[in-house]
């Protein structure tokens, strides 16, 4: 590509870029319109005993399309979810190879998303299908989410083109023409599956005659085969889960199931609190209250030995309340408190794995976006969800707070001794704190007592977020406008995951895997406790080499059923499986806040994080074994709703 050509693909990358950013600042805003609505409709309720009619149906549909126009501004960033750890031993014109034909699958795996979409929305045009309450008709909100995710369609076929004139770069003719080959032939593949059927497929006789499980089993060999190959993990799962169940039922009915589940998700009530939480988080962010926790921490546990160290893991579990995200509170914290233990001389391995580990706090402390996509994934319970990860929260900062204290008795120097209570600061900081306390207090004591449903403590703890960050003068100098990028590039990222997942999910669920894996664990004569270690295990693994998130979408469809079979409470579950995902945060050699916090603090050395956050991961076990122990640690919150 000649250098004029490249720099007008790099002037229309900035249009691109530009344009999609209006797109998703109208997104977030509509978020934050319908969290005030929903919180005036929580006031007329309860006094003056009257709703807003039909808010419940506005607020899904709108929400629904709020959600898609963060999509393009994903794309254009290139956020999607990808395992490079297998391609790190490859030539560089290798890995540029496998990335091209990533991005080439990604881009159909969204023009399918978008057609079938388009499709259903035409569907119900045509039947003047209409809302139940205000009879609005619901095609045109439709039509709008299908248009926002073809949008999506040419934004993918630029970044393409960028993969493509990367592969192109430096490399000799002869390799440069192999592989434009390859992927013309790949690209011809495609084709041929698109319009002529999936019997176009290499091998689709012999795949065709195979059993359920064993194409429920091909079909999660080679969703592991594109992810370890560098493919964004939503293609991976979107394309296995519907090549295996085009093979079976045919590519029509494959389609109207794929568009119908991604339709039920974007329109989920259950999941609009996924959006709300996340924009809660990022203006708690912007509001500074990370700061006013810390410094209330501080000066509360001032009189231990290395009180900033243990001041980090409070603050990162008051601060996880506010974002429900663990990258979130490893990187706000990085930057709040890892200058002040490094200026303290603190040990740096100490100092970066208080910080990696708290930060995996803001995956258990409720609200989480971590319990939220389980709770999507399991059809479970948000609210007992979050009472029921209280407890394991609050045993996760006692022991944090332990083996700092232990590690610091048997190697003192490693942090300075603490001093008195300066009590006119801790009154101080604790006066600045109460944001922070009303915030958490209003979203979770209005779920426990049941004064307000998910969604509505969402989206008064969006709203009240906003307006802390807006009083507090934090959201001017374009501030608000990084805010919101930064939150509509999160949806966008975890939103394709879920439309991998559930793809890949229904083919799990027709092939009837869960319950053949069932029955042949109960034909090996293991115990129930027995699955559950091996599944933990499991998780352990997965947590060295992939993110969080994904791990969730591809386990929890496939584990639960086991752990259901075997008499093991959901909500149980669901905990455990978040502090094991937790756990793979900050587990060699792929935690996430590892990686962010080397990314924050790019003068420390690897090695040394990684020593520093191996008592945590020895404490991190140990509690695994208390709440398997005693489960009552989890369940007896959840009772009492």
């Amino acid at each position: 590509m000649t250098r004029t050509a490249s720099d007008r693909l790099e002037r229309l990358d900035a249009r691109v870029d530009g344009f999609t950013r209006l797109l998703a600042v109208a997104g977030a805003m509509t978020i934050i319109c319908i969290s005030f609505l929903t919180i005036a409709d929580v006031i007329l309720r309860a006094g003056l005993g009257t709703t807003i009619p039909g808010l419940n149906e506005v607020q899904i549909l709108a929400l629904g399309v709020a959600v898609t126009a963060c999509l393009p501004s994903g794309f254009a960033r290139s956020i999607h979810v990808t395992v490079d750890l297998a391609l790190a031993g490859l030539r560089p014109a290798a890995r540029d190879f496998l990335k091209t034909v990533g991005a080439l699958v990604l881009l159909v795996f969204v023009a399918v998303i978008g057609l079938q979409l388009l499709a259903l929305a035409q569907s119900y045009a045509s039947r003047g299908q209409t809302s139940i309450i205000l009879g609005w008709p619901v095609a045109p909100f439709y039509l709008a989410m299908a248009g926002l995710l073809l949008a999506c369609i040419p934004i993918q076929g630029l970044r393409l083109v960028d993969a493509v004139e990367r592969l192109c770069r430096d490399v000799s003719f002869l390799a440069r023409m192999a592989s434009l080959l390859a992927l013309l032939a790949l690209t011809c593949l495609i084709a041929a599956l698109w319009f002529g059927g999936v019997s176009w497929l290499p091998g689709y006789d012999f795949l065709k005659q195979l059993s359920p499980a064993m194409m429920a089993l091909t079909g999660f060999a080679a969703m592991w085969v594109a992810m370890l190959a560098g493919m964004p993990l939503a293609a991976a799962m979107g394309m296995a889960g519907f090549g295996g169940i085009a093979i079976m039922i045919g590519g029509g009915p494959a389609g109207t199931v794929l568009g119908g589940e991604v339709a039920k998700f974007l329109t989920s009530p259950t999941l609009s609190v996924l959006p709300l939480f996340l924009l809660m988080g990022a203006f708690a962010s912007v509001a500074g209250l990370s700061a006013d926790i810390y410094r209330f921490a501080h000066e509360l546990l001032r009189p231990l030995r290395g009180s900033l160290a243990h001041a980090t893991i409070a603050g990162c579990a008051g601060f996880g309340a506010l974002t429900g995200s663990s990258l979130a509170t490893a990187a706000t914290f990085g930057k709040v408190a890892l200058p002040e233990m490094q200026a303290r001389d603190y040990d740096p391995a100490l100092a970066t794995g208080s910080v990696a580990a708290g930060g995996t706090l803001g995956s258990l402390v409720p609200p989480s976006t971590a319990l939220i996509l389980f709770a999507l994934l399991a059809e479970q319970s948000i609210g007992q969800l979050f009472m029921a990860a209280i407890g394991p929260a609050i045993l996760a900062v006692a022991l944090y707070i332990l083996a700092i204290w232990l590690l610091l008795r048997l190697r003192p120097q490693l942090a300075p001794a603490g001093d008195s209570i300066d009590w006119p600061a801790l009154l101080a900081a604790a006066k600045d704190c109460w944001g922070a306390f009303l915030l958490f207090g209003m979203v979770i004591g209005g779920i426990y007592s049941g004064v307000l449903t998910d969604t509505e403590a969402a989206s008064v703890g969006a709203g009240g977020a906003f307006l802390f960050a807006l009083f507090r003068g934090r959201l001017g100098q374009g501030r608000i406008w990084s805010v919101m990028a930064e939150t509509t590039t999160t949806i966008a990222m975890i939103y394709m995951l879920i439309f991998g997942a559930v793809t890949f999910s229904f083919l799990v669920a027709f092939t009837q895997l869960p319950a053949l894996m069932s029955g042949w664990i109960e034909t090996s004569g293991l115990s129930g406790l027995a699955v559950i270690f091996l599944l933990i295990g499991c998780y352990l693994l997965l947590g060295m080499v992939m993110d969080s998130y994904a791990m969730m979408v591809i386990t929890v469809p496939i584990f639960l059923p086991l752990v259901l079979q075997y008499g093991y409470d959901p909500i149980w579950w669901g905990v455990l499986t978040v502090i094991c995902v937790e756990l793979g945060m900050i587990t060699p050699p792929f935690g996430m806040n590892i990686f962010m916090l080397k990314a924050v603090a790019k003068n420390v050395e690897l090695g040394t994080i990684y020593r520093g956050v191996m008592p945590f991961v020895l404490v991190d076990l140990f509690k695994i074994l208390l709440v398997i122990a005693f489960p009552i640690l989890v369940l007896w919150l959840p009772s009492h709703m």
